[in-house]
């Protein structure tokens, strides 16, 4: 988006947010810092979408296996595949309370059930990332469970998701997704990011120690990006081999990638986030646009038919 005013827009900005920008990178061009401010903008909608696209898998995948365990178990509102398994559970208290207030209406100063209940589907889709890691605290039989949820993941014997350590692995990769998608949501810097932790679940009297200090430099920024990615990507494999195969082979992965290199960075810190280019004159350009690594869209009847991104690797 190109600013009409580049001193008011870094001032409508926040001077202060953009501080850190003109720090880390070194610039102190006003249009090359807004032009970073717009790339961070632009990873982050790119792993918004990796992150979409995984949490609505997930929610899919806890919903169907607590289904099917509750129509085994008890008298449940529903079938083997969608049933309120909610009710059904022994649910900690914030997962319990958000559940409650799907379900029911607060009437003449009483919390009562909904005179037009939700679907089982509904109640479901109305819940936050941060729920689905939160049920692993319920008292269920995990082991049969998780295999189901994760039928992708490396480990497909009981025996593996019986330990509590290895449950908790999987709790700390989930919750690490819903972290990085609330500092998004919440429009912090997504390329600031502090100390890499283990993949452990903190417990009283434990903490995780440190596997990777924070990013010091731009290329050690770019590198905790893709290592992000990838650590939101291996789920989306675990949870569903097939979708995360489409992402793999999508416009988002790819945009992704460009943006994640040192020539994306670039051309958004110059301000050039790609060029547009006839596909006739794209053909003959070819070979200097593989050159410069340029991202380029293609067009076609002045209406655009394509992205090139050219990423070695």
């Amino acid at each position: 988006m190109q600013p009409h005013n580049i001193q008011q827009t870094h001032q409508d900005i926040s001077l202060a947010r953009l501080s850190s920008y003109r720090s880390f990178f070194a610039v102190v061009d006003p249009d090359e810092i807004y032009g970073i401010y717009c790339w961070n903008e632009a990873v982050s909608g790119a792993l918004f979408r990796l992150i979409s696209i995984t949490e609505i898998v997930m929610r899919n995948r806890f919903h169907h296996a607590l289904s099917a365990y509750a129509y085994q178990a008890c008298s449940v509102a529903g079938d083997s595949e969608s049933n309120d398994w909610y009710n059904h559970i022994a649910l900690s208290g914030k997962s319990r309370d958000k559940i409650f207030k799907e379900t029911h209406d607060r009437r003449q100063g009483k919390w009562l059930p909904k005179k037009r209940p939700l679907s089982a589907n509904d109640v479901v889709s109305r819940m936050t990332f941060g729920f689905w890691p939160s049920l692993l605290d319920a008292k269920l039989p995990w082991q049969e469970l998780i295999p189901k949820i994760v039928p992708g993941h490396r480990h497909k014997q009981m025996a593996h998701w019986k330990v509590q350590k290895n449950q908790d692995a999987l709790y700390a990769r989930i919750d690490l997704v819903n972290r990085l998608r609330n500092r998004i949501a919440h429009f912090e810097p997504v390329w600031k990011q502090g100390a890499l932790r283990e993949e452990r679940r903190p417990r009283q009297n434990f903490k995780p120690g440190i596997a990777q200090n924070a990013p010091v430099t731009v290329g050690q920024a770019l590198d905790r990006l893709r290592l992000l990615h990838d650590r939101t990507w291996e789920p989306l494999r675990w949870l569903s081999p097939s979708r995360a195969k489409d992402y793999e082979n999508s416009y988002v992965k790819h945009h992704f990638d460009w943006l994640c290199s040192a020539e994306g960075l670039a051309a958004y810190q110059a301000f050039k986030p790609g060029t547009s280019l006839p596909a006739s004159r794209f053909k003959r350009e070819l070979n200097t646009l593989m050159k410069h690594r340029s991202m380029v869209r293609v067009t076609k009847n002045n209406r655009q038919s394509g992205v090139f991104y050219n990423i070695l690797r």
